[in-house]
């Protein structure tokens, strides 16, 4: 025998199994991707010199499977990276200063949650 409550039809097995569908499907979405929180140089800064470091940050756990810096001479060699490391924080340390220029980053990781991310950002160090 099923109970229904008059208005709609609908017994509350119907209601519950819609409201757990929609909880999971709010919950979901809110942890389904890593976002930037921080770059170092910030996206778009003039720097007057090369940077040490050169880093991205995440609100979660990614482990980068690319981390690529380009300028006008093209991809800078880097001494140090995190590629591989799953982390909030990633960097990379050119082998050699940084010349005078507009330079592009380019990286991709694999957060925890399985989602494949990528992204870029770019500075300029002036003349």
């Amino acid at each position: 025998m099923t109970i229904t409550d008059g208005t709609t039809g609908y017994n509350g097995w119907h209601w519950r199994s819609v409201v757990a569908v929609g909880l999971l499907t709010v919950s979901s979405l809110a942890w389904s991707h890593t976002h930037v929180t921080a770059t170092h140089p910030v996206d778009g800064e003039v720097l007057q010199e090369s940077p040490e470091r050169i880093a991205v940050e995440f609100d979660s756990p990614l482990r980068m499977t690319q981390f690529e810096i380009a300028g006008s001479q093209g991809k800078v060699e880097l001494r140090e990276d995190s590629i591989g490391s799953m982390a909030t924080q990633h960097e990379g340390v050119p082998a050699e200063p940084l010349a005078p220029g507009e330079y592009q980053v380019e990286w991709r990781g694999l957060a925890e949650d399985g989602h494949d991310t990528s992204g870029d950002f770019g500075f300029t160090i002036d003349e």
